[in-house]
């Protein structure tokens, strides 16, 4: 499970917003359908367990769902890595994730860099032109057309940018997903 599946990963080319992506598998082995990303302001992050920003992080996604609710939506992908901090089975890492407060959606375990990346990272890290995730808690903003508009490093908390998800929240929601 997680990391271990060898499908082949989907093409990117072409994909001009999140809601275009193809699905990704979450860790209750679903597969998650981009489509639903369609007029929510969207986080998505590299996560790790063992990691010293894991406490602070998990803290302020807990704080940022509880404020915006269901308007704001929280993809954690879990990654092992930088110094193997997410050596966890797919059940321990959502139930680490649960523990901690988060509601948001927990992926299979994935890589951000290099050989095999996940194709959702592949196309986040070419609409922002970042060469490499640089640590665990990369995280990309993403506004309710499906349009990347942010990169913040693994050292930038989330509340830190609070002001930046309220203003996408604040713009008006786009008609219908692209296909």
């Amino acid at each position: 499970m997680g990391a271990a599946h060898s499908a082949p990963t989907p093409e990117v080319d072409g994909v001009e917003t999140l809601d275009q992506l193809p699905s990704a598998r979450t860790a209750t082995d679903e597969d998650y359908d981009f489509k639903s990303t369609h007029n929510k302001v969207t986080l998505i992050v590299n996560v790790a367990s063992s990691c010293g920003l894991t406490t602070k992080n998990y803290e302020d996604f807990r704080a940022l769902q509880d404020e915006f609710g269901e308007d704001l939506l929280i993809l954690a992908f879990p990654c092992n890595q930088f110094l193997f901090q997410e050596s966890r089975n797919t059940k321990s890492i959502c139930a680490f994730a649960q523990k901690r407060g988060f509601k948001g959606t927990v992926f299979e375990k994935i890589k951000v860099n290099g050989t095999g990346t996940s194709h959702v990272f592949r196309w986040l890290k070419k609409q922002q032109n970042v060469k490499r995730v640089q640590w665990n808690f990369g995280k990309f903003l993403v506004d309710k057309s499906g349009r990347v508009r942010g990169y913040y490093t693994p050292h930038t908390r989330p509340m830190a940018f609070k002001d930046a998800i309220k203003s996408l929240l604040e713009e008006p929601a786009s008609t219908e997903p692209r296909s």
